[in-house]
């Protein structure tokens, strides 16, 4: 069983037993394996966050992927490492991770690139 689906499985099992609120989780974070360099990318996004004058600056951007809020944030302190926040607005309906997942393949899609991906982390939830 694919991991994403394992992760929801877990967590609708939670909800059911009462140890999550029930719009949980407000959002998922999602951190990439591997850092990016800081250069000039022909995609407009990168060159934003990852502007080579602005290395030691936090740098985010926001879309909205499938009716949610998706912030993508370059942050010196993970050392080029992208973090993206699938947040459960403005869609307000319950966030899985396959969802989350399903966003992470559409947001690759629009920034050019393909790379692994830690454990996802759901946070306000359980």
């Amino acid at each position: 069983m694919d991991p994403w689906k394992r992760m929801d499985k877990l967590l609708l099992s939670l909800k059911e037993k009462g140890f999550c609120q029930p719009d949980a989780p407000k959002e998922i974070i999602i951190i990439s394996e591997e850092p990016l360099e800081h250069k000039v990318y022909e995609n407009e996004i990168l060159r934003k966050l990852y502007d080579p004058s602005k290395v030691n600056e936090k740098r985010t951007h926001i879309l909205i992927i499938n009716g949610r809020e998706v912030e993508i944030i370059k942050d010196p302190l993970l050392d080029g490492r992208l973090e993206v926040v699938v947040k459960r607005y403005p869609k307000n309906t319950l966030l899985t991770f396959s969802e989350a997942y399903n966003i992470i393949e559409e947001l690759q899609r629009i920034l050019e690139l393909n790379l692994h991906w830690k454990r996802p982390f759901p946070r306000g939830s359980c």
